[in-house]
């Protein structure tokens, strides 16, 4: 049976398929459809970069399905798709669970039917990040014996060095996130496999995250109000809210602009639809949300706090905006929407805020699941860690532009330039973001993508600055088909009210 069907930026949902097959012993059968984006080698008449062609790019009037064969695990070129590490996660052979990890306690489970693990050998570390600091720490790394664990066979490993480690990392760091990283590794080469090569891995966290409350509390700021803007200043850090848009205009550090002149922070409910979105229609469905009237209503200053009151008659809700400078030069920003009860207004795919940060801020690192871009729906083959890049090279050239770069379950974010000067992000809670050097308008190809068949992300030419989105959630891709399914109810982000605070700092 044709299952997981992998066009575009999918396979959101592949968990749960697994947790049934897993379930249930007489779940059979399963072909992901398709194994290669089956794309032609050629040269982007527009920006001369390599592409891959797909339907409808050669001669005139083509009969074609467009890219509706690119939707495999593997570029063309054998490169990984993201979502192939998802699958390759979940189809893993080993699979190790918390027996008591604080004491140096795991089970290991041989899930091959023929195998043991003679062959095999089972690696951690103990590693946390230190969000203050900005610095990541390790123990060292210590293996554990899972040879003689037969095929099918579950079997609980306890190992001393591992709890020792455990304890002196969060002994050293009480404040701190602590997880244990483990690899399982092939210790011979054979039937294709390399020595040395990971064939399973997981994570646990022995001391969960502990999110700092966000400070709002009242401070004495300089202030300079006019008709036309609100600015405030303290700690080298200038607010200025324009009184006729109710946004930030500007934020400045020490006189220098972190945003890219005349582009404000806004909120954003919208993303580039993916190949999954347009087979459902999506792009029509939540079109209501792609641009929505905002009407400022009013914008008022007390103390350290500016407020802004937007009504969207479109959606029928109403949004509150607060701005709030700290002590520590601090800015909390606050997107509260209150929805109309019992109104019947489309969901959307996301609920956050977006800026266009300056040129030169283009050096990306964060805490969260990485390095591969993950989603709600998409995210357990991504382990939390401390990453860095590139902005330039966070967009993922799916063969055809959509939505690609978003990073689930962050701690922090930082957006710099090389030197390390530029902007720092939290929450109270976990969320997402994404930095890029395209807006989303570059990867939307509007209400009928067949309209844009010949639109390749070889096609794209990179912005002069870092578009970032911060979001407290983006909608799942869903996978079970591309002509109709939507993703699982639970990842969707359906029309209610929401509020979401994150800070930026220096």
């Amino acid at each position: 049976c044709e299952y997981a069907h992998a066009m575009g930026n999918s396979e959101g949902g592949f968990k749960e398929y697994w947790d049934l097959i897993r379930k249930y012993p007489k779940y059979q059968g399963g072909y992901i459809w398709d194994f290669v984006d089956q794309g032609l080698r050629d040269k982007s008449a527009v920006t001369g970069k390599e592409i891959f062609t797909y339907g409808g790019d050669y001669g005139r009037y083509p009969a074609s399905d467009y890219n509706f064969n690119d939707n495999g695990l593997i570029a063309p070129d054998r490169r990984l798709n993201p979502h192939a590490y998802e699958v390759g996660y979940y189809y893993q052979n080993v699979w190790l669970s918390d027996k008591g990890i604080a004491d140096g306690k795991v089970e290991v489970y041989n899930e091959n039917f023929y195998k043991t693990l003679d062959d095999d050998r089972l690696i951690w570390q103990v590693s946390c990040y230190d969000m203050v600091s900005k610095q990541q720490f390790t123990s060292a790394v210590g293996t554990m014996d899972i040879k003689g664990i037969q095929p099918q066979e579950r079997k609980i490993i306890e190992d001393a060095a591992l709890k020792n480690a455990i304890e002196t990392m969060k002994k050293s760091h009480p404040a701190q996130e602590v997880v244990v990283n483990f690899i399982v590794e092939q210790s011979k080469a054979a039937n294709m496999i390399d020595r040395n090569q990971q064939i399973a891995y997981e994570q646990m966290t022995v001391q969960p995250c502990t999110f700092a409350a966000v400070d709002s509390t009242q401070t004495k700021v300089t202030t300079e109000e006019t008709e036309s803007y609100i600015k405030l200043s303290k700690a080298g850090t200038t607010l200025t809210v324009g009184k006729y848009s109710g946004w930030i205009d500007y934020l400045d550090y020490d006189n220098t602009p972190m945003l890219t002149d005349r582009e404000s922070i806004t909120p954003i409910f919208w993303r580039a639809p993916t190949d999954n979105d347009y087979g459902a229609g999506l792009q029509r469905k939540f079109e209501i949300w792609k641009n929505p009237q905002m009407n400022l209503k009013s914008v008022e200053l007390k103390g350290n706090e500016i407020t802004a009151l937007f009504d969207m008659p479109q959606v029928k809700a109403q949004l509150a905006m607060t701005y709030v400078l700290n002590d520590k030069g601090e800015v909390v920003v606050r997107e509260k929407m209150t929805a109309a009860k019992d109104e019947k207004v489309s969901q959307m795919f996301r609920y956050g805020m977006q800026m266009q940060l300056a040129p030169g801020l283009d050096q990306l690192s964060y805490y969260g699941r990485g390095p591969i871009e993950s989603y709600c729906d998409r995210k357990e083959s991504q382990k939390l860690g401390y990453y860095t890049g590139d902005v330039a090279d966070q967009y993922y050239s799916y063969i055809r532009p959509q939505e690609s770069g978003n990073y689930a379950d962050v701690r922090t974010f930082s957006v710099t330039d090389k030197g390390g000067r530029g902007m720092n992000f939290t929450s109270s809670a976990p969320f997402e973001f994404s930095a890029l050097n395209h807006t989303v308008a570059d990867l939307d190809d509007g209400p009928v993508k067949e309209h844009t068949w010949g639109h390749h992300s070889g096609d794209l030419t990179d912005r002069n600055f870092t578009q970032v989105i911060i979001q407290q959630r983006q909608m799942g891709l869903g996978c079970v088909n591309s002509w109709g399914a939507w993703p699982r109810a639970e990842y969707l982000m359906p029309y209610q009210n929401y509020d979401f605070t994150f800070v930026i700092g220096k």
